[in-house]
């Protein structure tokens, strides 16, 4: 087999697996998590820039445990990521080189980690407990709330980050596929994160400047993250509480994956702060996945119980959006879907009302 080939498929079909057998996956599929996580850990894929590895080459690389990793492997092989080509010799899928970390561009590597580490994992162990009192479990099964958690945790928080900026870079192309960001001239991104999103759409508004703000930890990391972009010198970086108050003077804020980490209650605090610092007319855009107004299946509803379990937040309907934005003094005038992948991301732009 030639090398980092994909695994021959047999000429016999298999029969469509029955209704107990695809339960039993679902019900197996953390340890399928745990596989892609510690792959990612690990930097497995990296190491086969050269072809196949030994399991022993693979061990020394890794300081893994030879027989751990050797099973590691198998595992791994069995759900794709890679494939034995004899005994003891791995191959890596394209499946598998998803898994890459550091400069492969749109990698799941740091996804992978991020929702398989303490930080995710922990909590969405605490589901049952989540649903059966409402209330979110972060504190009990991290001593603490997430925010802090990854304030105290850096390499998890990096990981976290670079995930969230992952999606973002996709998010960003679909939106500024979807949402003319020409007409401003400076875009205030709030709860930016690594600036991914604020990058993407600075480069579709070629006479905007930017200001990125988040807390002061996230915007250290965040400077660092846009350094090599064409877009760093166009930005401003400002650490702050979105609790206290956002930075004045934009034309456009934007808030992506903000409103759903939080209650009403806190939602209103930031939309409340976001319009204190502007003016009557400016544009807010809301970039959110969107709750289905009718029944229908949707990866919403499953965001839906980590933002339970994890923040005591909620994602919402376009509806129940509406009705925030209003109360906190917003107009929504439109609704652009904007998917990205199997997300389906809407940006939601309200207008600053004067009242």
């Amino acid at each position: 087999m030639e090398p980092n080939a994909e695994p021959a498929k047999s000429p016999m079909q298999s029969p469509s697996p029955s209704s107990r057998e695809r339960l039993m996956a679902m019900i197996q599929g953390y340890w399928v998590s745990q596989v892609c996580g510690t792959t990612a850990r690990l930097r497995l894929a990296d190491h086969f820039d050269n072809g196949p590895r030994t399991v022993a080459e693979l061990a020394s690389l890794t300081s893994a445990d030879p027989d751990g990793l050797g099973r590691l492997l198998r595992a791994g092989a069995t759900v794709g990521l890679f494939t034995e080509l004899e005994e003891d010799q791995f191959g890596l899928t394209s499946l598998g080189g998803e898994l890459r970390i550091g400069d492969s561009a749109g990698s799941l590597g740091d996804f992978a980690i991020a929702l398989t580490a303490p930080g995710r994992w922990l909590p969405f162990g605490y589901l049952f407990d989540a649903v059966v009192s409402g209330q979110p479990q972060a504190r009990h099964a991290l001593g603490t709330d997430p925010w802090a958690y990854f304030a105290s945790h850096a390499e998890e928080r990096s990981h976290f980050a670079r995930a969230m900026g992952s999606i973002s870079v996709e998010a960003s192309a679909a939106v500024a596929r979807q949402y003319d960001v020409s007409r401003f001239r400076r875009i205030v991104d709030v709860g930016a994160s690594q600036g991914a999103l604020l990058a993407g759409l600075l480069a579709a508004a070629p006479a905007a400047s930017g200001v990125l703000f988040d807390l002061p930890e996230v915007v250290d990391g965040a400077r660092d993250a846009l350094s090599a972009s064409s877009q760093a010198d166009r930005v401003e970086f400002v650490g702050g509480d979105f609790f206290a108050q956002v930075p004045s003077g934009g034309d456009l804020y934007l808030l992506k994956s903000v409103l759903h980490d939080w209650d009403d209650k806190s939602a209103l605090q930031i939309l409340r702060n976001i319009r204190r610092a502007s003016v009557p007319g400016v544009t807010l855009a809301v970039i959110e996945g969107l709750l289905p107004s009718r029944p229908a299946p949707s990866p919403v509803h499953m965001a839906n119980l980590m933002m339970l379990v994890a923040h005591g937040g909620r994602e919402r309907t376009l509806e129940a959006y509406a009705n925030l934005l209003a109360e906190a003094g917003f107009r929504l005038e439109r609704a652009i879907p904007a998917p990205s992948g199997p997300f389906p991301w809407t940006v939601l732009e309200a207008v600053h009302q004067r009242i």
